[in-house]
């Protein structure tokens, strides 16, 4: 299997599950290819529960998504307000 870079970003405190989070440049991260967005949440400790919207460039994906080599993928949690 081919190795793939993915950069993520995580909005709406789902950076608290990754050590040394920089929420300007996202975590950069390598995986075999084939992995799904649901794999990669699972790998990092993210709650699929917590999970509102994931986008890669200007499309919604959902979790079954196959990441690609150079995918920036947007993950973003609820937010709550008053």
């Amino acid at each position: 299997m081919d190795n793939i870079n993915i950069t993520l970003k995580l909005y709406g405190g789902l950076d608290k599950h990754i050590n040394d989070y920089n929420p300007e440049k996202g975590i950069s991260l390598r995986f075999d290819s084939n992995e799904t967005i649901i794999d990669i949440l699972k790998k990092l400790g993210i709650p699929k529960h917590r999970i509102t919207l994931i986008k890669v460039g200007d499309r919604i994906i959902n979790l079954d998504y196959v990441v690609k080599n150079d995918d920036l993928i947007k993950i973003f949690s609820h937010i709550g307000g008053g």
